[in-house]
């Protein structure tokens, strides 16, 4: 069995066992394993937001966004996008197409099947990213919990509680934001 035939096993497994909740990430996955040229574009790897085509598709009930396609710098949550790129891809480009899922024993079944690629655009110390990733995360809502209590000890001064009520939501969720992190 040759690489590209492990990898439409592995979408074909993908496909019985799991339901994605966007129809159209099905649609996508049933043509990569179809097409005869488009196994030799995909990468199953992980950290695709650092590649030049990446594309993320969570399974996971708890993930806020459930696919992802990373395009040189910019991202899309629409699947489509990157059906017609792959589409295009294999009559015109031949690029690389990486691919992550977020699945029980992801990489466990990609070892398995001896599909799993090292990612070549992750960055020299990804956890270093990730920990100023945080940071710089947990300081621009701090700046935003900041404002919208200037914005409530206005909105309290001159007795409009409607706004006064809103802020109150808008800091609390914000908070609630910091305490997951």
């Amino acid at each position: 069995m040759n690489n590209n035939q492990r990898k439409r096993q592995f979408i074909e497994y993908l496909l019985q066992k799991y339901h994605h909740v966007n129809p159209t990430v099905t649609y996508l996955l049933n043509y990569l394993k179809t097409q005869p040229n488009t196994m030799d574009s995909i990468i199953f790897t992980e950290n695709v937001k650092y590649a030049p085509r990446g594309i993320y598709i969570s399974y996971q009930q708890s993930t806020q966004v459930p696919f992802v396609y990373y395009k040189d710098q910019l991202s899309y949550t629409m699947c489509e996008q990157a059906f017609h790129d792959i589409r295009l891809n294999s009559k015109f480009n031949q690029q690389k197409f990486y691919l992550e899922l977020n699945i029980p024993d992801y990489f466990q079944q990609l070892y398995y099947l001896d599909i799993f690629e090292e990612n070549p655009f992750l960055p020299e110390n990804e956890e270093l990213i990730q920990s100023t990733d945080v940071h710089l995360e947990r300081l621009s809502i701090e700046a935003n919990i900041q404002q919208l209590s200037r914005k409530l000890d206005a909105a309290l001064e001159k007795h409009q509680f409607e706004e006064v009520s809103y802020y109150l939501k808008q800091i609390e969720q914000l908070r609630g934001e910091l305490n997951e992190n």
